[in-house]
């Protein structure tokens, strides 16, 4: 319960369970309506711009003289970095499949085992 007031913001002087729970059942009618719910929604979603990244914003890692280089080099980093995180969501997807096939083992208790 003093987890749920924590999350929730609900004061903690309340000792009575009862009144803590009517508080809570309050907040969550009043806050999260599907009314209320839609109109958070609706204000973050215009509220999300994309961000617009300058060559210069980025650092490269690499300093050289010329500044075209240090361009491609960043432009490279940023390539790369995006390989990289596909490269894991494919490595996320196969650990997921694998892991649905190796999680529920098959129990044959005549045998006394767990497993095939």
């Amino acid at each position: 319960m003093n987890r749920i007031q924590c999350l929730l913001n609900v004061p903690t002087k309340l000792n009575d369970n009862l009144t803590v729970l009517q508080a809570i059942s309050k907040l969550i009618t009043e806050k999260l309506n599907p009314k209320s719910v839609q109109a958070f929604l609706d204000e973050n979603k215009s509220s999300k711009e994309p961000i617009q990244l300058t060559l210069n914003s980025i650092n490269s890692g690499v300093e050289c003289k010329d500044p075209v280089l240090n361009d491609a080099v960043k432009v490279l980093r940023l390539l790369h970095i995006k390989e990289l995180r596909d490269l894991q969501t494919k490595i996320n997807e196969t650990i997921v499949s694998i892991q649905t096939i190796t999680a529920n083992p098959k129990t044959d208790s005549s045998l006394g085992k767990v497993g095939f």
